[in-house]
């Protein structure tokens, strides 16, 4: 496994790489919306290269990336959308293809499963570790996969923050909860361009049978002295700001008209 320590906190790999650092058995990650692939052959490549990887998405425009990652790396893929039944779905035309969603409806019926059956007819080892960016849809895709939960030590899921139609983050956590998952991270903060609020983050989420965080303490004794002196002079630092601060703000107030 690759040191974590080199990896950026704030990336999609930083939770993944912690929690396989700290004993959290990942066998196979199932990488729903993969798109061409990328995310899931960065975590082999940086994480292990003997993990099993399963690759999902609702769009053919992505089939011959993921056709040539199982012809030279063997790993099987799947093109279909993800719901809580099987059959159709329907999906809104996106201005880009990456953009699918199944979240908001839409004139487009495509063919959709089950996370449940897909899992199992692959036929990959677990634990798995799931990561889910549908534009929207994650909610959607956890509700048709109760059995392949069982067998998750973890997910990364993309969760909108912002007033849509669409299901929200606290639905999902709510949905995981209820199935013996924890909060574990957060991370990729995305803010709107029109009013600089948050609209979406990636959530990541552990199965309490595997937290570790219980078992260690909040920091060790070194980094606890590193973090009381960074804490006095902080304290200096802030009484200094205090004298610009109030000096700058008599000034402003005495050129203020009454």
């Amino acid at each position: 496994m690759a040191d974590d320590n080199r990896i950026g906190r704030d990336t999609l790999l930083a939770p993944i790489a912690i929690m396989a650092s700290n004993g959290v058995p990942i066998k196979t990650l199932i990488d729903v919306g993969s798109a061409d692939g990328t995310f899931g052959l960065t975590v082999l490549d940086s994480l292990g290269a003997g993990l099993h990887l399963l690759n999902i998405d609702a769009q053919e425009t992505y089939a011959p990336s993921l056709q040539r990652i199982n012809a030279l790396l063997g790993e099987p893929y799947r093109i279909t959308a993800l719901a809580g039944h099987e059959g159709t779905v329907k999906v809104r035309k996106p201005q880009h293809e990456y953009w699918l969603s199944t979240a908001f409806g839409g004139d487009h019926e495509i063919p959709c499963t089950k996370l449940d059956t897909v899992w199992r007819e692959a036929k990959l080892p677990g634990p798995c570790f799931i990561k889910i960016d549908v534009e929207g849809g994650e909610l959607t895709v956890l509700q048709g996969a109760d059995e392949t939960l069982k067998d998750c030590s973890g997910l990364l899921i993309e969760s909108p923050v912002r007033d849509s139609k669409g299901p929200q983050f606290l639905d999902i956590y709510a949905h995981l909860a209820a199935r013996g998952f924890v909060l574990f991270d957060m991370v990729r903060q995305s803010h709107r361009g029109s009013d600089a609020t948050l609209y979406q983050f990636y959530s990541v989420f552990i199965a309490e049978r595997f937290d570790f965080r219980g078992n260690k303490p909040l920091r060790s004794n070194a980094q606890q002295s590193e973090v009381l002196d960074h804490v006095i002079e902080r304290r200096k630092a802030l009484l200094a700001d205090n004298t610009t601060l109030i000096s700058n703000i008599k000034i402003k107030r005495a050129g203020l008209t009454p």
